[in-house]
């Protein structure tokens, strides 16, 4: 769905068709077969076999290739665009080089043999928020601001959408970027202490910076919770169609009336 929205907000606000449309179809039913034949990439060091290793070596490998068509086309739709930086089209934009460094960093787990040293650490606690957290919640974020119109008939207050924004992908990657650094130091995951590593003790300090990040994050969410909540009862009433779409959901009155 996150990759849904981003598509939807970006082909919006860059005011054309998006590039490669039949790419991005199936690449994403590529990518709904393939996960059902790469689960064991979670499982290469214990004691499967190395045969049987192999196989979710490859597709794993194979997998990334639809994922990465994805992002390539939603990059090409901006070139040549007369692009609007509204709130929902930063949060879009945000989501492709934050995903991308998910993608990117998940290809050395999926290798076999970098997967041994890397396993059960930070590295893959960052990898993977960079996927789910960076990925999906920027997007579903971005998602809320393009479609609160639609739902309640009123605007989210665009100065709170800022600073909402900014606030958000910078602590995002302030939280997960030093965990990707210490666990190539070596740090395993799910220790209520870092420092009970001897031998990783100058991580400690990522592990500080992280977590001040992480009530960062925490803090501007509120922001975004009073845009929600007070916009909902006093935000400005925009026309039917603030984003000038072409979709059919902005066809009709904003919110929809009974029986639409």
């Amino acid at each position: 769905p996150p990759m849904g929205i981003v598509a939807e907000i970006i082909a919006n606000n860059t005011r054309k068709p998006l590039h490669g449309y039949k790419t991005l179809v199936f690449s994403m039913i590529a990518i709904g077969a393939l996960s059902f034949m790469v689960w064991a990439h979670h499982m290469f060091i214990s004691g499967m076999s190395p045969t049987l290793g192999n196989f979710f070596l490859v597709t794993t490998m194979i997998i990334s290739v639809p994922s990465v068509a994805i992002l390539t086309c939603l990059i090409f739709s901006l070139k040549g665009a007369s692009i609007r930086y509204n709130v929902p089209m930063l949060f879009a934009l945000a989501f492709l080089p934050l995903f991308g460094i998910g993608g990117l960093t998940g290809l050395p787990l999926g290798l076999t043999v970098t997967d041994i040293y890397l396993h059960d650490t930070y590295y893959v606690i960052g990898h993977f928020h960079f996927v789910v957290v960076t990925g999906s919640i920027i997007a579903l974020l971005g998602g809320t601001y393009y479609w609160f119109p639609k739902m309640f008939g009123r605007r989210m207050d665009d100065r709170l959408g800022l600073i909402h924004f900014w606030g958000t992908v910078v602590t995002m990657t302030g939280i997960f970027l030093p965990m990707l650094i210490m666990g190539m130091a070596g740090v395993s995951r799910r220790l209520y202490d870092p420092t009970a590593q001897l031998h990783n003790m100058p991580t400690q300090g990522l592990n500080v910076v992280s977590t001040w990040f992480a009530y960062g994050l925490m803090l501007f969410q509120l922001p975004f919770i009073y845009n929600f909540f007070n916009s909902i009862f006093r935000g400005e009433k925009p026309r039917n169609n603030p984003w000038d779409a072409t979709t059919l959901e902005w066809a009709c009155p904003s919110p929809p009336p009974h029986g639409n």
